[in-house]
């Protein structure tokens, strides 16, 4: 029997949506606001999606942020201008900046990252 790899693509849309509790429509929506790419089967005829758990891991992050009253376009400044945030000095004594700025700290760090930022 073949194992899955470690960060192998294999959750499809609806798996995935159900894994992060939203709609698989919610889901195709993150990924037309450029906060997700998912894998795409070659052999399909559009392409099925299919998910890892680094972008399981990776939105559940995105989600936070949205919590926090963070919106897409938003985060994707923020994801854009990494090296600008590390080199700018912050001042990250209220709560919630230092929860947004650890949560960014984490998707940079994330190999999705580089899948759609670099």
């Amino acid at each position: 029997m073949k194992k899955i790899q470690e960060n192998e693509p294999f959750y499809p849309t609806g798996m995935a949506a159900k894994l992060l509790s939203i709609t698989a429509d919610r889901l195709r929506t993150y990924e037309e606001e450029g906060l997700i790419k998912p894998f795409r089967q070659p052999s399909e005829k559009k392409g099925k999606r299919l998910f890892s758990q680094d972008d399981i891991e990776w939105l559940e992050n995105i989600r936070k942020l949205m919590k926090l009253g963070i919106s897409a376009p938003a985060i994707r400044i923020f994801l854009s201008y990494k090296n600008n945030l590390k080199t700018t000095k912050l001042n990250l004594s209220n709560p919630k900046d230092k929860e947004v700025y650890e949560l960014l700290q984490e998707l940079y760090a994330s190999p999705v990252y580089a899948k759609l930022f670099q």
